[in-house]
């Protein structure tokens, strides 16, 4: 999947990413998900993809910000529940090295403990960690808060 527009006209009902993508009919609940990113935007401090994960509705979600500076708002784990986005991350680094490169992705869900890793390039240390609870299964999908990139080797696994 390519993200082409930087200017979506989506208009979400509370702060969060403009850019959205959705796998049709897939509503997951403990899952781990490795897909391939590349940034295909011109360098700056908030440069980013996005992936969502417990999606119930656009007011209701959960998604990684994965941007080049970390601060509230960016390169953190969030929950978007009826307001706009709140951090949710214990532990993030200072931001994702962004190249023009492709880069590995691995984002993985506990559904019963809420225990939220995600891993860029590096698949033994998570570069992010949350626990959260607020939503069950929901939607996955792929994005940015409002750049352009391609994803793929899209790969999911469940549990039995």
């Amino acid at each position: 999947a390519s993200l082409i527009r930087k200017d979506s006209k989506f208009e979400p009902p509370v702060r969060s990413p403009f850019n959205r993508n959705l796998i049709r009919d897939l509503k997951l609940g403990t899952f781990t998900m490795d897909v391939r990113v590349q940034s295909t935007i011109p360098d700056y401090g908030h440069r980013d993809l996005c992936l969502f994960f417990g999606y119930q509705d656009d007011s209701h979600l959960y998604y990684v910000h994965l941007g080049k500076e970390a601060d509230d708002h960016a390169n953190q784990i969030f929950i978007v529940n009826e307001k706009p986005r709140t951090k949710i991350s214990t532990k993030t680094t200072k931001g994702t090295p962004w190249t023009d490169e492709w880069h590995n992705v691995r984002l993985s869900r506990n559904i019963e403990s809420g225990e939220v890793l995600v891993y860029f390039d590096d698949m033994q240390t998570p570069a992010m960690t949350a626990t959260d609870k607020t939503f069950g299964e929901g939607r996955v999908g792929f994005g940015s808060f409002d750049d352009i990139g391609n994803f793929d080797n899209v790969r999911i696994y469940v549990p039995e």
